[in-house]
């Protein structure tokens, strides 16, 4: 039986999920999760197919559960609830971008969403966990001030720094600002480390956005 692991901090709204989603339990079983400390407990201990994760949790949230999956469970499937994004920033997302569950949602929605995934015939390279790109939506999106470490397949290290989810700078080898950010986002990371910092202590380089740079880089 395929597992899929939600992690949610409102408890209200998992036992809710966990209600309706039991109507597909011959499809599915859903392992709960009240954190990301809790869901990566989990991921040591159990196989699980399909990842479904809130952003904003208490000691371990989001950010840092998907850096985890994408180091250490790289192919899997993995769907993001949030309530943040503007509609603005919702419709210039990608079409083959991470799925989004903007809060409210349907969750039967959600239950269409697990099963389109586990009835897909997964090859050894159709998942992975999460891309850089979605990643970075996710950290604009949720608005949150941070640096982000990143580290490429051919071991080139780098830095995005972000304010309030804007990219205000990035480094890598001997590049600052957009250059750097330019030189990052076509690679493949390997892993991801992020930091929260102060709003305050980001300078900014970068005056382009996060979109933009990501059609400039991959032209």
């Amino acid at each position: 039986m395929d597992k899929v692991l939600i992690a949610e901090d409102d408890r209200i709204h998992l036992k809710r999920m966990i209600t309706i989603l039991g109507k597909y339990k011959d499809k599915f079983e859903v392992v709960p999760a009240v954190d990301g400390q809790d869901a990566i407990n989990t991921l040591k201990e159990q196989a699980i197919s399909v990842l479904v994760t809130d952003i904003q949790m208490p000691r371990v949230d989001g950010l840092v559960l998907l850096a985890y999956v994408n180091e250490h469970h790289p192919k899997l499937p993995c769907l993001v609830m949030t309530a943040y994004g503007t509609p603005q920033m919702k419709a210039k997302l990608p079409k083959d971008l991470l799925r989004f569950f903007h809060k409210p949602f349907e969750i039967e929605d959600l239950a269409r969403a697990v099963i389109d995934i586990l009835g897909q015939k997964v090859s050894e390279d159709a998942f992975h966990g999460i891309s850089l790109e979605s990643f970075l939506h996710i950290i604009e999106m949720e608005q949150i001030s941070c640096m982000l470490e990143l580290e490429s397949s051919a071991r080139v290290p780098g830095a995005m720094l972000f304010k309030n989810g804007i990219l205000y700078d990035a480094e890598c080898e001997n590049l600052k600002g957009e250059p750097a950010a330019l030189k990052l986002i076509p690679q493949k990371i390997e892993t991801f480390r992020f930091k929260v910092l102060p709003a305050k202590d980001v300078a900014r380089r970068i005056q382009t956005s996060l979109t933009d740079l990501f059609h400039n880089g991959l032209i």
